[in-house]
């Protein structure tokens, strides 16, 4: 399907688009560097401090759903402005939750946050709807790609926001959600004035979107390329957010520095971002499945370089987050591609919506997981958790790869 739209107005869009999700992803991701920390303070023990992260990673579920329907009714503009409008308003209630110490409407601040900034994640469907199917996954990959803005810029604000905090009044861990406040109000005044207000339905059916007979959701889920894409979209999840979650928590433990726990997510988040129109450029040259192999061994190694870890060792955590958040890209750029390419055009959307709800929901339990972890045992043991998951989707692929030479 697409739509209508002058090539300037397009080209403007794009840029609209690309330049508003890097900058709301920079809000995004101070928020999550700070959250864990502000929970441990308010609860004295790092075994709950991934609840809020979690609250926020469920948010987006809720949000991503509630969006789409909003924007069926009212266009892809109006929807992203009002998920950073939201996000506006949820910083502000975490900031001044974090401030007064209260820890459930600090949860339910970061909850919030998480509804609003799915307007960040859906950015990438709204760049697709601009160019027809030839062109849309590298319009999809680039506005992947902004996130590298926000792994740069966000966590490079978090000390100048914390002396701000300070000096009108909060306190200095209330700082980084300025910085999402500002993110998600500098993406909407991007928007407003790059992005016209398109009609809700802008788009037409081409001939190969014609509906055919649909499959369940048994049959689906029984595909062996299905099942290797959602194992792979799982776990570069589940294994990226439980190793990173605590980190910004084991850090400060060690040494209390705010410069370190930056560095070491800011190449993290690099990682994840920075590489995407080459990671998929390689997932369609060389395959799905020997892309999400690459990412699994990435993941691997962060993991054993994370459970080696002895005391506070800022260069061996910044190589082991930066190399995960490569694993993720790799395994989470090519999973999509293989689940997208696993089932016909009737059966996608439903695939797709069922593979983002598993995501998040490993997500969220990761988050949780991660600090009760870290809180029983030790950072060390969390890597190795993650290195025993890892290789579950090396597994899979065996499994399925044993299966068909036996048939």
């Amino acid at each position: 399907m697409t739509p209508t739209i002058a090539p300037s107005a397009r080209r403007s869009t794009m840029i609209g688009l690309f330049v508003s999700a890097g900058l709301s992803s920079s809000g995004y991701i101070a928020a999550i560097i700070i959250a864990p920390l502000v929970a441990e303070d308010m609860l004295g023990s790092p075994k709950w401090s991934g609840l809020p992260f979690a609250m926020g990673v469920i948010g987006m579920a809720f949000g991503a759903t509630n969006l789409s329907n909003f924007m069926v009714l009212h266009g892809r503009r109006a929807g992203l402005l009002l998920g950073y409008g939201v996000v506006m308003a949820a910083a502000a209630i975490a900031a001044l939750a974090t401030s007064a110490g209260a820890f459930w409407l600090f949860t339910l601040g970061m909850f919030a946050i998480g509804v609003g900034h799915s307007a960040n994640r859906l950015t990438r469907y709204a760049a697709a709807d601009l160019y027809p199917p030839t062109e849309r996954a590298s319009a999809i990959s680039w506005i992947i790609w902004a996130g590298t803005i926000g792994s740069v810029l966000g966590p490079a604000l978090l000390e100048p926001m914390r002396n701000l905090a300070e000096r009108i009044g909060f306190v200095d861990s209330a700082g980084p959600f300025f910085v999402t406040i500002g993110g998600a109000a500098s993406a909407a005044l991007v928007l407003r004035a790059m992005m016209p207000r398109l009609p809700a339905h802008t788009a037409t059916l081409d001939a190969s979107d014609a509906p055919s007979a649909q499959k369940s959701v048994i049959e689906i889920l029984a595909l062996p390329n299905v099942q290797i894409a959602l194992v792979a979209l799982t776990i570069s999840q589940g294994v990226m957010v439980l190793l990173m979650t605590m980190t910004p928590v084991y850090i400060r433990t060690a040494s209390n520095n705010f410069g370190a726990i930056g560095l070491v997510i800011a190449a993290h988040a690099f990682g994840m971002y920075a590489l995407s129109p080459l990671t998929g450029y390689l997932a369609d040259r060389l395959g799905r499945i020997p892309i999400i192999l690459t990412g699994v061994a990435l993941l691997i190694i962060s993991t054993y370089l994370a459970a080696n870890a002895e005391g506070l060792d800022t260069t061996r955590l910044t190589v082991a987050l930066f190399i995960l958040g490569l694993g993720w890209n790799f395994g989470f750029v090519a999973g999509s591609a293989l689940l997208t390419d696993s089932v016909q055009e009737s059966d996608r959307i439903r695939l797709q919506g069922l593979a983002d709800s598993l995501v998040w929901i490993i997500g969220a339990g990761a988050g949780l997981s991660s600090g009760i972890l870290l809180a029983t045992w030790n950072f060390p043991v969390l890597g190795l958790v993650g290195t025993v998951f890892s290789f579950l989707p090396i597994l899979i692929i065996g499994r399925h790869r044993l299966f068909s030479a036996t048939q």
